[in-house]
């Protein structure tokens, strides 16, 4: 083969093979923990494309939608019964270790704007800022009205003890019998002033 011909479909050949390699990663949602920007700590918003971090931990159902606006929701449905107590065994999303440190020892807010979800909605929400083994909220229960409506608590992290533990973020409907579910658009977590 000569050299005019061979050269440019070995180009040819090796920029399909990087165009096949890097493909997969065009439309891959967000994953792993959320983590900060390295400057402000003050504000974390997770929405968006972010809800795709909540990872279900337990055997219920998980879907982000987009409504008709074009907004992304977050769809929680559970079935009574179906998950442990633990944080983990729910839906939750971890954060990082830089917004584990920034958070440690601070008093803060969680806030999570939801609303039942239109077939067999939930009428309560369970939330709980889990920081490890040093301790965490305990669940927080909030009504929820037929309209968006945000709930918020205020919570002191503990102080970080030894190796940096594991914070998560855990969020479900309270389901006293059969399925409920719920629609989460947005969680805020502040770092409030000492």
């Amino acid at each position: 083969m000569r050299d005019f011909v061979f050269f440019p479909l070995a180009a040819l050949l090796a920029g399909g093979m990087i165009w096949l390699s890097i493909m997969p990663a065009f439309g891959a949602k967000p994953s792993g923990p959320v983590t900060g920007d390295g400057v402000n700590y003050d504000r974390i918003e997770v929405s968006g494309d972010m809800l795709y971090k909540v990872i279900a931990g337990g055997d219920l159902r998980t879907e982000v939608q987009t409504t008709p606006e074009g907004e992304k929701q977050l769809f929680l449905e559970v079935e009574a019964g179906a998950l442990a107590d633990g944080v983990e065994y729910g839906p939750h999303f971890r954060l990082a270790a830089d917004i584990e440190t920034q958070f440690s020892g601070r008093r803060i807010r969680v806030t999570v704007s939801a609303q039942p979800a239109e077939a067999k909605g939930a009428e309560q929400l369970l939330i709980n800022y889990s920081a490890g083994r040093v301790g965490e909220s305990g669940w927080e229960t909030f009504d929820l009205g037929q309209q968006n409506l945000d709930v918020a608590f205020e919570y002191t992290v503990p102080q970080i003890q030894g190796d940096q533990a594991s914070d998560y973020l855990g969020i479900r409907p309270v389901v006293p019998d059969g399925v409920r579910g719920v629609l989460i658009s947005k969680i805020v977590l502040e770092r409030l002033p000492d």
